[in-house]
């Protein structure tokens, strides 16, 4: 059985390896070469509707936006396996060619029916977290700060 200790740590262990190599990354991703930057308010808007999910899944649905295509495969496969929940479909989803971060998506597959219903903010979501990380980050936590502290919500 695995402890809480070991639920929590693959995620923050698999945010640091991402974070590691988005620092060696090619230049076709580099922050000159990826396009025009999305505004402050494109980022807010983009990241409005996952921004008050917890860490460790926020970070598994930003890096599993970089591989839109893996997405709508895996929201497929969690349809057509729709008995499976939580440990049990990550498991079962062990032997899949996914990046690890869709595998683990596969346990809430709310989020990943509205990732593949949504595939164009998927794609932008994706490219938003490659090439304006900080950015992204930073809105998260505006959003968060907002959140709490707006009566009402």
């Amino acid at each position: 059985m695995r402890t809480l200790i070991d639920r929590y740590a693959l995620p923050k262990l698999l945010v640091l390896l991402f974070s590691a190599l988005l620092a060696f990354q090619p230049a076709a991703y580099s922050q000159d070469n990826a396009g025009p930057a999305f505004t402050q308010q494109e980022l807010d808007q983009m990241l409005a509707p996952i921004a008050l999910y917890p860490d460790p899944l926020l970070s598994q649905i930003l890096m599993a936006s970089t591989y839109p295509l893996e997405v709508v495969e895996a929201a497929r496969w969690s349809r057509a396996h729709s008995g499976l929940r939580g440990d049990r479909a990550v498991r079962a989803a062990a032997d899949q060619d996914w990046d690890p971060s869709v595998k683990s998506l596969v346990a809430f597959p709310q989020i990943l029916a509205m990732m593949d219903q949504r595939l164009e903010w998927t794609e932008r979501l994706g490219d938003a977290f490659l090439a304006q990380e900080p950015a992204v980050m930073d809105s998260v936590q505006v959003l968060r700060q907002r959140a709490y502290t707006t009566p009402g919500i």
